[in-house]
């Protein structure tokens, strides 16, 4: 579902782009409009994204910034004038109180300790796992598991060690 600004908020933020295209003679950023009209970089981003789809705004993206320049101006007419935007507000509200519920239980999990209690558990095991390898390991990385296994087969290998030692001497 899709929310649609109210006939006010889309001309105050059309209005906001106006301003600072002409002070800084440049497409302005959300964050600048935010801080203009005292609005948060979120609620900014949801009336630009929603005037973009009534084609009243072109959102510029690029690498390095976002930026917001006026497309269709006449298109504000078409918006409704009753508080049709109410809907997209409480929308936005819904998602910053998410975010602000999420950011405390981060705080909360790292406040409690218990983020660090696993992080022990975690590295122990994983001390643990290293020790027990170590342990494993062969004396002589060169020796083959099948030749200590089988005594005849030590015999053979020693007549092609002195085949081989032959071969060097030449």
């Amino acid at each position: 579902m899709e929310a649609t600004p109210s006939y006010t908020q889309g001309h105050l933020v059309v209005a906001a782009v106006r301003v600072l295209e002409h002070l800084n003679e440049k497409p302005p950023t959300m964050e600048e409009i935010g801080e203009l009209l005292g609005l948060s970089h979120e609620v900014i981003g949801a009336f630009t994204r929603a005037l973009q789809s009534h084609e009243i705004v072109k959102i510029l993206e690029t690498p390095f910034d976002t930026r917001v320049e006026i497309a269709r101006f006449e298109k504000l007419e078409d918006l409704p004038r009753d508080h049709a935007g109410a809907a997209m507000k409480s929308e936005v509200d819904a998602f910053l109180e998410r975010s602000r519920s999420k950011k405390e239980d981060a705080d909360e999990l790292f406040k409690s300790g218990e983020f660090e209690k696993k992080q022990k558990e975690k590295f122990s095991d994983l001390d643990e796992q290293l020790k027990s390898f170590q342990k494993k390991k062969v004396a002589d990385p060169f020796a083959s598991v099948d030749s200590e296994e089988e005594g005849n087969q030590g015999e053979g290998s020693a007549d092609a060690d002195d085949e081989v030692a032959g071969r060097a001497e030449e």
